[in-house]
Formats: structure tokens, C-alpha cells, sequence
């Protein structure tokens, strides 16, 4: 991989990688969409099923499995939980971006969705301690950190290849 994206759910990593590949012209690998097609199960029904436990394996596993793929990767919001994955993310070279949102736009995101077996019955609190309790291991791993919460797609993509190009020059967002 060349660019991996990590973030809490709904902070925009799907949506931005796939506009990104395009920009960048680079293939895009979904996380989930990975997992889904390797259990041939949709990931409300591994949950139902099998339990987040199992999730985590199949998350880890699909990981190590793709990770060293062309092109950019959107994980899921609790991959960089585990200390094996992100020692994955960290070790595969490519450059990391944490997208992050305020807990109460990531909170009005996932009310437009029903497929997020963990966002289930959340509050604007409990997306917020969610947050706070996850925020340790996506600063670890992150190269970059981009706020989407104020940022439309194209100001974040347009974020994003600023940042890396910064990074390829070995300029940090604080020498501007």
C-alpha cells in the first residue's frame, strides 16, 4: 500500500479513498468489502453470528493479507485497536492518515446508516468517549491527521495530497 487511511467510523474513510485512488490513480482496497468477500457474510451478520471477538480475527487476518496490495487501503474504525495490526499499518511503508470529525458530526453520519453493528443505540457521548478511548492508538500510527468535519471531499482530498507532498519534501504542517 501506498497511503493507508485510518479514523473512527464515519470519519470518511471509504468515501475519501475512493475519490483519492481516483485523483492519484491508484487502486483502492476496502477493508470491510475485503472481509466481506473473504467470509462471503455481510459484517452486521459476522457480529450477529460470531461476535466482535471473531470480527477482530477476520479483521487482523484480512489485513495481513492485503496490506501489502498497490494502492491506498481504508481499514475500519477499530483495526488500529489491535497492537498486532498496527504494527502491520506502521511496518507496510505507506503513508498513514488519520481522518478525524467532531463526535457530534460522526454522530449525525452514522444516523444515515444502519449497517454499523457497533454504532447501534450510540449518543453523541458515548460516539465522543468511543472516540477518546480509540484516539491513542490512531495517533500511533498516524503520519497525518486531517480533520473532515469542517472539510468538503474535495478540500479533504485536496488536504490530503498537500500533506503528502509535504511529507515527500520533508516539510511538517507546522514549517507553513
Amino acid at each position: 500500500m501506498e497511503i493507508i487511511l485510518i479514523g473512527f467510523m464515519a470519519s470518511g474513510k471509504t468515501t475519501i479513498s475512493q475519490l483519492l485512488g481516483q485523483k492519484l490513480a491508484l487502486p483502492v482496497h476496502d477493508l470491510d468489502d475485503e472481509i466481506e468477500a473473504r467470509s462471503k457474510l455481510r459484517i452486521p451478520q459476522i457480529f450477529r453470528q460470531y461476535g466482535e471477538p471473531y470480527f477482530r480475527d477476520l479483521e487482523a487476518d484480512t489485513l495481513a493479507a492485503t496490506i501489502h496490495l498497490p494502492g491506498i487501503l481504508a481499514t475500519g474504525g477499530g483495526t488500529p485497536l489491535r497492537v498486532r495490526n498496527r504494527q502491520a499499518i506502521r511496518a507496510s511503508g505507506a503513508k498513514i492518515i488519520l481522518l478525524q470529525a467532531a463526535a457530534g458530526k460522526i454522530y449525525r453520519r452514522l444516523q444515515k446508516r444502519s449497517n454499523r453493528p457497533l454504532a447501534t443505540g450510540l449518543s453523541v457521548q458515548a460516539v465522543a468517549d468511543l472516540q477518546a478511548n480509540r484516539s491513542a492508538a490512531y495517533e500511533e500510527c498516524a503520519d497525518i491527521t486531517i480533520n473532515t468535519g469542517e472539510l468538503t471531499v474535495q478540500q479533504t482530498i485536496e488536504r490530503i495530497i498537500t500533506e503528502l507532498g509535504n511529507l515527500r519534501h520533508g516539510r511538517l504542517p507546522e514549517d507553513e
